[in-house]
């Protein structure tokens, strides 16, 4: 039954005596209602049902809420909020395998872990030399079972004759379970907060998440009554992003904004909501500070014939930048470029002895020093601009 507390469910003792009490009333004081008789097993048959009837009211009534429904009631609750449940996906990712000329690897060619999970190839190669040929595979099971550390994967599953080696340089990070009830209501629960007290955090994630080609992104709020040293004014944001269309950054800050702060900076995009109300959002385009590297290198025997390709691809990823038409984040805005952390992703290269990594910011002086990344400022880097030598 509902109450000024909420919904009071009714069992099935809560329901005997009122239908007893009804019983005597149409029966008479002195009526065998015991169990025993047919009345009496009627009444218990009513009285049960009735509870059933009322569990069923207060799933109903429960169904409402986010922290009481579950399920598809769960999902439409904070889908108001605009989140949805996240489902099961397959880790996928890449792996060198190494073959010798005319040797083939097919699509669906199964590579497994030590512990049994198992990978697919989702092309074919044609090996026409011999050498290490990278191809992409998918874990053959949905969820974060497929998500493994580097050199994980290393076992040909029915080997062939000139396939000789496989294993992945990368971690696979991409594998997800299907969300819980209780980890989306937490969820649910941990967005509320961002929107309120955490507000910069809720923007950066947005823009972060929701805008195709963003690389970069940090909000600084001014919650004072004044004008703070760099500019901002009383009660704003300033979003600094690199990479994305200025609409859809200014839609993902607008969201997740609130009302009463200012959307500051250097550039404002223009909206009108559906009710003709103009609103202006501001945000600053972060400026890249170009990276240039060598990487003086000791080879060993087993360094691969592409190598060099494998080394810069990891340098970049470190970065960030683009590599093979891939935009990689890299350290992010203001980090610097620290040259032990870029030394450590080219040694973790197979044949790779020795590394001495120089950076330089013009292209013409190189030195062994970490770059600094001051604010507003995001490092960035290419192919182009790497160069792989011998370390003399």
């Amino acid at each position: 039954m509902l109450t000024k507390f909420g919904f009071k469910r009714m069992r099935t003792v809560d329901y005997l005596p009122i239908i007893e009490e009804q019983a005597r009333e149409l029966f008479g004081e002195d009526a065998d209602l015991s169990d025993r008789t047919p009345l009496g097993k009627f009444i218990h048959l009513q009285a049960q049902q009735r509870a059933e009837d009322n569990e069923g009211l207060e799933h109903v009534y429960n169904a409402r809420f986010v922290d009481t429904s579950e399920g598809s009631p769960l999902e439409a609750n904070v889908m108001r909020a605009l989140i949805t449940r996240k489902r099961w996906l397959k880790a996928t990712g890449e792996v060198i395998v190494n073959l010798d000329k005319g040797a083939k690897i097919n699509i669906g060619d199964l590579f497994r872990t030590r512990y049994n999970v198992y990978f697919k190839a989702l092309e074919a190669v044609d090996a026409v030399e011999d050498g290490n040929y990278r191809l992409d595979v998918e874990a053959l099971e949905y969820g974060a079972i497929g998500n493994v550390e580097p050199g994980d994967i290393s076992i040909i599953v029915n080997p062939q004759s000139g396939i000789n080696s496989v294993m992945n340089p990368d971690a696979f990070f991409n594998g997800q379970d299907e969300e819980t009830d209780e980890e989306l209501q937490d969820r649910y629960y941990d967005s509320l907060g961002k929107v309120g007290a955490r507000r910069v955090e809720s923007i950066e994630a947005n823009v972060l998440d929701e805008v195709e080609g963003v690389r970069a992104a940090i909000a600084i709020e001014n919650d004072t009554n004044v004008e703070d040293a760099e500019g901002r004014p009383p009660h704003s944001v300033e979003t600094v992003v690199l990479g994305g269309l200025d609409e859809d950054i200014a839609m993902a800050i607008f969201k997740k904004k609130g009302g009463g702060i200012q959307a500051y900076g250097q550039k404002v995009y223009t909206y009108k909501d559906s009710r003709g109300i103009i609103h202006e959002i501001g945000f600053t385009r972060a400026t890249t500070v170009r990276v240039f590297v060598k990487v003086y290198i000791e080879k060993g025997k087993q360094y691969p014939l592409n190598g060099d390709e494998l080394v810069i691809a990891q340098v970049v990823k470190y970065i960030g930048g683009t590599y093979n038409d891939t935009l990689y984040p890299g350290v992010g805005m203001s980090k610097d470029v620290v040259c032990t952390k870029a030394e450590a992703r080219a040694l973790s290269i197979d044949g790779v002895e020795d590394v001495r990594i120089e950076f330089s910011t013009d292209g013409f002086t190189f030195e062994p020093h970490n770059v600094t990344i001051a604010f507003p400022e995001v490092a960035e880097t290419d192919e182009s601009k790497i160069e792989v030598l011998s370390l003399v």
